[in-house]
């Protein structure tokens, strides 16, 4: 009986900490992507922080889904956010030029360092202070997504050179990270992707909905690189274009 006892336990507490132990796979990512940086593995750090969005989007469901959490899992939530979309996208920029990329890169990349960092923080005192009903949009860009689109761009990169030789993204990352800085910054609102793809439907917007998922599935299969650049970058300028450029009140910085 004292075994079962024991055991039940050890279950509930596993379950406690099952959330915070998604956000420790970001953290990982964020972690392991540093040490491929360094040894110059920038792909490959890349695709890690790409895995990190998938605990970062992980371990909230995974808390609804148990209905548990712990009082220091969301600040945790944030250190991991900070450290893998914060600081990881910015030295894959940075190294990407290696050791002859002039200050002026290092300065771009430092801002959006600490366009992240603004973010979260505003993000986290917001949610610790406000208990108001959930939005459907965030105001500004996601770090999340903001690290997931410069690691995207990576890749597509790596992809580039390789395969055609063409080095115009790398010319051109320095700029878009520092517009993804002042996009995190912003009050543009951008729609949470998960909320869009639970929201109902009637059948037909349903099925055309499931045979472009599994269209884009076999595109994303054949050129992964290509397919999440190109998703990332949508995702953005949707929201400029219906946001931003039609309502310039939307773009000013917080």
């Amino acid at each position: 009986m004292e075994d079962i006892r024991y055991f039940q336990k050890m279950m509930a507490t596993i379950k406690n900490y099952l959330p915070t132990i998604v956000t420790m796979g970001n953290l990982a990512c964020g972690f392991g992507a540093i040490a491929l940086i360094i040894n110059n593995e920038l792909a490959y750090a890349a695709w890690l922080v790409i895995l990190a969005m998938i605990f970062d989007g992980l371990d909230g469901q995974v808390a609804r889904l148990t209905k548990t959490t712990i009082v220091w899992g969301a600040h945790l939530d944030t250190l991991a956010d900070m450290i893998t979309f914060g600081l990881v996208p910015a030295f894959l920029i940075g190294r990407l030029g290696a050791l002859s990329a002039p200050v002026a890169v290092w300065f771009v990349c430092f801002f959006y360092t600490l366009s992240a960092a603004i973010r979260l923080a505003k993000f986290e005192s917001k949610s610790s202070s406000s208990g108001s009903k959930r939005s459907k949009y965030f105001t500004g860009l996601p770090s999340t997504l903001a690290g997931g689109t410069a690691a995207s761009l990576i890749l597509l990169d790596s992809y580039l050179k390789t395969t055609l030789n063409i080095q115009a993204v790398s010319t051109c990352l320095p700029c878009v990270i520092f517009i993804l800085g002042i996009l995190m910054l912003s009050k543009i609102p951008y729609i949470r992707v998960v909320d869009l793809v639970g929201s109902k439907r009637d059948p037909v917007s349903l099925l055309i909905t499931s045979v472009l998922f599994f269209t884009l599935l076999v595109f994303f299969i054949l050129y992964p690189s290509i397919m999440l650049a190109l998703g990332f970058c949508v995702y953005i300028l949707i929201g400029l274009g219906k946001h931003g450029i039609f309502r310039k009140r939307a773009i000013h910085i917080v």
